[in-house]
């Protein structure tokens, strides 16, 4: 994939595209104003580190934001979790919250993310109620500053 953005986006002199770990950014501190993951946070095996790693990248009154879907406050998507087979973290959003804290980010906010329901033809979940309730939960939208 990063072979094949970097291809596609030879025009935009500003793009650069690294392999790391979140654990250990290949960044300067404070380098950035912004982050944002799109469903990899739970991914993470050290959580806290990535986050503090996060954070060392950004500058004073940077922010990171981060949208998931898994979540335990949105019931029906631990059906992924035997899906994915890969370790994953399950948590809540008040652990979501603990860990900025801890990581250091403050002004801390969460938020719910809504997609009205499709037509569901099955795959992801084992009805479709089981999807209609994933699409009521919504998404969970954390940040936090520097």
């Amino acid at each position: 994939m990063i072979k094949l953005a970097g291809k596609t986006l030879t025009s935009i002199p500003n793009v650069e595209f690294q392999v790391a770990s979140a654990e250990k950014l290949p960044f300067n501190d404070g380098e950035f104003t912004h982050a944002f993951s799109m469903e990899s946070l739970y991914y993470y095996a050290d959580m806290l580190a990535a986050l503090r790693e996060i954070k060392r990248v950004l500058a004073d009154g940077g922010r990171f934001v981060t949208v998931v879907d898994l979540f335990q406050e949105n019931a029906p998507s631990a059906q992924w979790i035997d899906q994915l087979k890969v370790p994953v973290q399950f948590l809540s959003i008040a652990d979501y919250r603990s860990l900025f804290e801890e990581a250091g980010f403050v002004n801390v906010s969460d938020r719910r993310l809504y997609d009205p329901p499709a037509d569901y033809s099955g795959g992801s979940f084992k009805t479709r109620e089981d999807y209609v309730t994933y699409k009521e939960s919504g998404s969970l939208m954390m940040s936090g500053e520097v």
